[in-house]
């Protein structure tokens, strides 16, 4: 199995996470694409944990929704994981080409992935050669072979079919460009996005993806335990209510919470970010970070990028696929793609891998 296909014969993504299951369906039209399908189905709390499904009916219901309510063309899907389901490690190997590599995969991942080979599934991707030039600077990338089983069981069961698995921080990465070509095409760069070095921040319910790219090429990637569950738990706390309560408080009563469970939350948001950026800087000191892009049903929270740029001391602005992608006012809300925008990155740069050239 290919974990991490760069090309994929399918129109449809489906993207599960511990607070919802999304899926997208797009069409290639001319200029651009177009959003064909789509679907959000809230998961209760506790039917994934740290990427581990706990109670399998429910999320295979949840997809079985998600398929009813899109009615996509196709029931072959792609998926993404993320979190602790994966291990990614840069490093430097031996100058080869990707033939050479992909043949000696497994020896070098085994000096780096704390499994059995047996265990897991690998991929890589060659950065590039390092500065002085003796080197190059690898991606690896393993997910232990249980957790994609588990996934590709609820998927099955939900009727759709798995062409392939993908990384939520490359689908991330994937989506952001289209972002880069429609603001170069139209202009708008180098004042928006058309920046040397920019960060990706995907901030989801229990876990955050970060990208860095460099000149458009990937050169650091992570995924943080931290996402907006972290600021539920705040207000949960500060006002002595549930889980629940506290998740509706922050949805629907944002101005009614407590100052000091925010500004734990946003102090502890621009805490991990800045600890990412420093793992960045040790291999890249002399490329710094310039821009910070972020997405994610995180990045919905009133304030987060003002409040990141202010800490951080970097412009910060949040990503929404469908200022690009076009879309039928008659089927889907205009007003609504713009609400749920920057939390479908992940599942809209999956979706794209249809059309990798």
């Amino acid at each position: 199995m290919n974990l991490f296909s760069r090309k994929l014969d399918i129109l449809v993504a489906v993207d599960i996470s511990s607070a919802a299951v999304k899926l997208v369906e797009l069409g290639k039209v001319r200029g651009g694409f177009e959003l064909k399908s789509m679907a959000i189905v809230p998961l209760p709390r506790d039917v994934i944990v740290e990427n581990e499904i706990i109670d399998s009916m429910t999320v295979t219901q949840a997809l079985e929704d998600a398929v009813r309510i899109a009615s996509p063309s196709s029931h072959d899907v792609a998926f993404a994981v993320s979190g602790n389901a994966l291990i990614i490690k840069t490093v430097n190997m031996p100058l080869m080409t990707e033939l050479q590599l992909e043949a000696s995969i497994e020896f070098e991942a085994d000096q780096h992935i704390p499994y059995d080979m047996e265990d897991v599934y690998l991929d890589f991707q060659i950065l590039g050669v390092t500065e002085d030039g003796t080197e190059m600077e690898v991606v690896l990338v393993a997910c232990k072979r249980d957790v994609i089983e588990a996934y590709q069981q609820v998927i099955q069961e939900a009727g759709l079919t798995v062409k392939c698995v993908d990384c939520a921080v490359f689908a991330l990465e994937n989506a952001t460009e289209i972002l880069i070509e429609s603001a170069l095409d139209s202009g708008e760069a180098p004042g928006e996005v058309d920046v040397s070095v920019h960060a990706l921040a995907n901030i989801g319910a229990n876990f955050t993806n970060i990208n860095i790219l460099h000149g458009g090429q990937m050169a650091f990637v992570r995924d943080q335990f931290f996402g907006g569950n972290q600021l539920t738990q705040e207000i949960q706390e500060a006002h002595g209510i549930s889980f629940q309560a506290a998740e509706q408080m922050k949805l629907e009563n944002f101005s009614g919470i407590d100052d000091v469970a925010i500004e734990n939350y946003f102090t502890a948001l621009a805490d991990e970010l800045v600890r990412t950026l420093d793992f960045y800087a040790v291999r890249h000191a002399d490329f710094p970070v310039q821009k910070l892009f972020l997405s994610g049903g995180g990045a919905l929270v009133p304030g987060t990028a003002e409040q990141v740029e202010q800490r951080l001391g970097i412009d910060t602005k949040v990503l929404n696929p469908f200022s690009v992608i076009k879309s039928s006012p008659n089927k889907f809300d205009p007003d609504y793609l713009n609400k749920i925008g920057p939390m479908m990155m992940v599942p809209v740069g999956l979706a794209l891998r249809s059309f990798d050239k």
